[in-house]
């Protein structure tokens, strides 16, 4: 038996990229998975997903920008399997424009799916790890935030810098609590529909091209971003508080 048969994993923005490879990851471990997305048809696809790999699974409709979602999504999930044990909160969005033609409506949906959604997020989940009496918890942060920027991403840089902040106050928090909060900062990972797939489709640009991007030589494969969420979720990784884990084939240390 594995680390996570029966346990309870909630993975936020799941109806593709790199939620739906997570909850898959958990899924594959014998956790039972809450999946959540604005995307019906998505997370429905998702859960169809997991449950062919023998796993229960459960899928909400969830806005993160909207509290009284999250804090309903937190109570069914509880509803349905008894508790939660992890959470990934990886529910983002991206939006490329240089900054002279960026709107204020931008400014607040980047803001309020990227930064709120997570802060939504860690107020429910950590309300009821505290009743559990312990969890863990990763936010999906990005390379490009405050360890890097890149052009036309500006807004969301600002909200994924905002989500490292939040990792580590949080973390100090609650980690007297047997709670962990660390965060990842992924780059190139082969996972259709995540941000750097985007950018790919928006500059032209093939997979093999992506590849010569990274030192590696090579695009991310989906269970490494998992492997690494799958540890930080794990008894092992007790010690590791606050912590932002890169994971990007060497792009930033290039």
């Amino acid at each position: 038996m594995g680390e996570f048969e029966g346990r309870v994993a909630l993975v936020t923005g799941a109806a593709r990229g790199l939620g739906r490879v997570t909850a898959l990851a958990f899924a594959r471990e014998g956790a039972h998975v809450v999946i959540t997305d604005i995307d019906a048809d998505g997370g429905r696809e998702t859960l169809t997903l997991i449950k062919a790999v023998g796993a229960q699974g459960l899928f909400l409709r969830s806005d993160v920008r909207v509290e009284s979602e999250v804090e309903e999504m937190v109570a069914k999930t509880v509803e349905r399997f008894g508790r939660l044990d992890c959470a990934v909160n990886n529910a983002a969005i991206v939006r490329f424009a240089p900054i002279v033609e960026e709107t204020g409506e931008s400014f607040d949906l980047h803001v309020d799916t990227n930064l709120r959604g997570v802060f939504h997020c860690l107020k429910y989940e950590i309300r009821q790890m505290l009743k559990n009496g312990g969890g863990a918890i990763v936010n999906q942060s990005s390379i490009t935030g405050s360890l890097t920027g890149n052009a036309t991403e500006s807004l969301y840089a600002a909200t994924k810098g905002g989500v490292d902040g939040l990792t580590k106050s949080v973390a100090l928090e609650v980690a007297k609590n047997n709670i962990s909060v660390n965060a990842i900062a992924a780059c190139g990972i082969d996972a259709p529909g995540d941000v750097f797939h985007q950018w790919m489709e928006r500059e032209n640009i093939s997979p093999e091209e992506a590849g010569r991007l990274f030192p590696i030589g090579r695009m991310g494969r989906a269970d490494e971003l998992t492997a690494a969420v799958l540890f930080l979720c794990s008894q092992k990784a007790r010690f590791i508080v606050g912590h932002l884990l890169v994971v990007d084939g060497g792009w930033i240390a290039h």
